[in-house]
């Protein structure tokens, strides 16, 4: 779907249009492709492969936050996240250079009620064992077993995003050239 979204110029605003040219998306649809990888690999993964395969999963939960918000671009402007540079001026922070902390958080009340909605409890634990791929020091994983359990959720999470989007495929004269849907999420 965030594919299909690259091709909104001419039905979404050109603001949101001009934010999803800049966005990799094709790389967000590659990364969820590579999911294929930890799932076959289930029980049998690697320390070093859970903190990949984390490390990938993380990544997306992030992408998608950040495509959630590039979509709803105008209204996101409406209400932007701000924070004082260093010279202590205020400047707005585009969701494409938003921090997965400001996401998450921001997301509060739009995508998730508060920081006890089991969503955002899912979204907070990803975002820790994402940051497993700084590991010097021991961070704690999960197991396995827990990621290929997180998949579940991350499916949910998904859906979740995409249930909030406008439906930009009834406007769409044809899907793009090579759209595949994805198979894990059909």
């Amino acid at each position: 779907m965030a594919l299909v979204w690259k091709e909104s110029r001419g039905i979404a605003p050109d603001s949101v249009a001009d934010k999803l040219d800049d966005a990799m998306l094709k790389w967000m649809s590659e990364l969820t492709d590579t999911l294929k990888i930890w799932i076959d690999k289930g029980s049998t993964m690697t320390d070093g492969e859970l903190i990949l395969a984390r490390t990938n999963m993380g990544a997306l939960v992030e992408s998608w936050l950040k495509f959630f918000y590039c979509v709803f671009y105008e209204d996101y402007m409406k209400n932007p996240l701000t924070k004082k540079n260093k010279k202590g001026k205020i400047i707005t922070v585009e969701p494409n250079n938003m921090k997965f902390d400001d996401l998450k958080n921001f997301s509060k009340g739009i995508l998730w009620n508060d920081d006890k909605d089991p969503l955002y409890v899912w979204v907070d634990k990803i975002q820790h064992y994402r940051n497993a791929v700084h590991a010097f020091n021991y961070r704690d994983i999960g197991t396995a077993e827990e990621f290929v359990s997180d998949m579940e959720e991350f499916y949910k999470f998904v859906n979740h995003i995409l249930d909030h989007l406008p439906p930009i495929e009834d406007f769409l004269p044809c899907y793009p050239a090579g759209y595949v849907t994805n198979i894990y999420f059909d």
